[in-house]
């Protein structure tokens, strides 16, 4: 906008100082039809259709598409980017979880499950609703919290009968010095291998057992990879699962770049580090803990669906399936054709129609090139644009 303002005002100023020289010289009458010529070949008219009609169209092929967008400009970005990031959990699965093993050390199943839903009892986190749930369907009787944090992509922590209890990722509970026997490691490598998610759960110093959860596999996001991988884009996985889980992701799916072990920070640095590189960056998420990533990457996807929906937050696209990318992506790369030819095309009615127009405020055409003309040429380079514009419907 700020493009096509500056682009009226230098034209109103050319003819206006053009028709001021000639009233001086040749009297009003000539100023006006030949400032007037000027100021009508030389406007922005032709780029303002190039562009305006053009989005235009977009918004209704969006709308076709049941796709919701907040930034048109983004399609630009959308259309030259070469990677595309995503998490592992919510994305390439089906964001339904459900608890496969109970592992214990001095416990029964049914007193982990206790300790661990009790800590989870306020969780916002499919992971903690689902540990919180099966618990409740098993008519297991919780603990009263005194105190509790949830951390993104960490886990949680909570205060029972004065003791401290997490319920988290290994990586994490490991960081705070918590005691975790040979048993419970091997068994977490065991468990990750089969693809499945591991909490540590831990009370005081002392890692209790594991919670294992299993998701299955989105089968959808194995054909979008796989279609990403025909298109030449690169596809980059991030995910807060430790490192062997790569092997089952690499496995079960068709992907250029896996980084594991990160919190919604890490991986925001992720995305930075590729765009470090030269990459543009596309990045699709619908989870909380996805927010900080997908306002890093140089155009970010909602996938609907996840406790991102309800965020005030607006990303670039909304979108309700992969395939949804897929297909704006195309439409990018169309708008980008349709875009550069109509640019030409308003570039090259100012190279016809300006000359002219000077010209005949100095008496150097064998033909006058009144205010008419003019605006005959802008009208016929207007309508070709549009035209070519309108090759978006088809």
């Amino acid at each position: 906008m700020r493009r096509i303002i500056f682009l009226f005002l230098f034209d109103l100023l050319i003819s206006g100082a053009i028709a001021a020289w000639l009233y001086s010289t040749r009297g009003i009458d000539v100023a006006l039809s030949a400032g007037l010529a000027i100021f009508i070949a030389f406007s922005p008219i032709c780029l303002v259709s190039a562009e305006s009609f053009t989005l235009y169209l977009a918004r209704k092929k969006f709308a076709a598409l049941d796709v919701k967008f907040n930034n048109l400009k983004a399609l630009k970005v959308l259309a030259e980017a070469d990677v595309v990031a995503m998490p592992y959990n919510r994305v390439l699965t089906c964001n339904e979880y459900y608890i496969t093993d109970l592992v214990t050390e001095g416990l029964k199943q049914s007193e982990l499950l206790t300790i661990a839903a009790s800590a989870e009892r306020d969780a916002q986190h499919i992971i903690g609703r689902t540990i919180y749930d099966a618990a409740v369907v098993r008519g297991l009787k919780l603990q009263k919290l005194s105190e509790t944090e949830e951390l993104q992509g960490r886990g949680v922590e909570s205060i029972i009968k004065k003791i401290v209890v997490r319920v988290g990722s290994p990586g994490w509970i490991a960081s705070h010095n918590i005691s975790i026997s040979i048993n419970l490691r091997t068994k977490i490598d065991q468990l990750l291998v089969k693809g499945k998610t591991t909490l540590l759960v831990s009370t005081g110093r002392l890692a209790r057992g594991i919670v294992a959860l299993k998701d299955e596999i989105n089968r959808d996001a194995k054909i979008f990879l796989s279609t990403l991988r025909q298109k030449k884009i690169e596809s980059l996985i991030l995910t807060a699962q430790p490192k062997k889980m790569a092997y089952r992701i690499a496995k079960d799916f068709e992907v250029d770049h896996i980084r594991t072990n990160l919190t919604p920070e890490g991986k925001a640095r992720e995305i930075q580090v590729f765009r470090a590189k030269g990459k543009i960056i596309a990045a699709i998420g619908n989870d909380i803990q996805d927010l900080l990533a997908l306002k890093t990457a140089d155009v970010s996807f909602l996938l609907v669906g996840g406790s991102l929906e309800t965020s005030e937050e607006k990303l670039d696209f909304e979108i309700s399936t992969l395939e949804n990318f897929l297909t704006l992506r195309e439409v990018a790369l169309k708008v980008g054709k349709v875009l550069k030819v109509n640019r030409g095309l308003a570039i090259l009615s100012w190279i016809i129609l300006v000359p002219p127009a000077i010209l005949s405020a100095l008496e150097k055409l064998p033909i006058t090139f009144n205010p008419l003309m003019a605006a005959i040429g802008v009208a016929i380079f207007s309508t070709i644009i549009l035209a070519n514009a309108l090759r978006f419907r088809y």
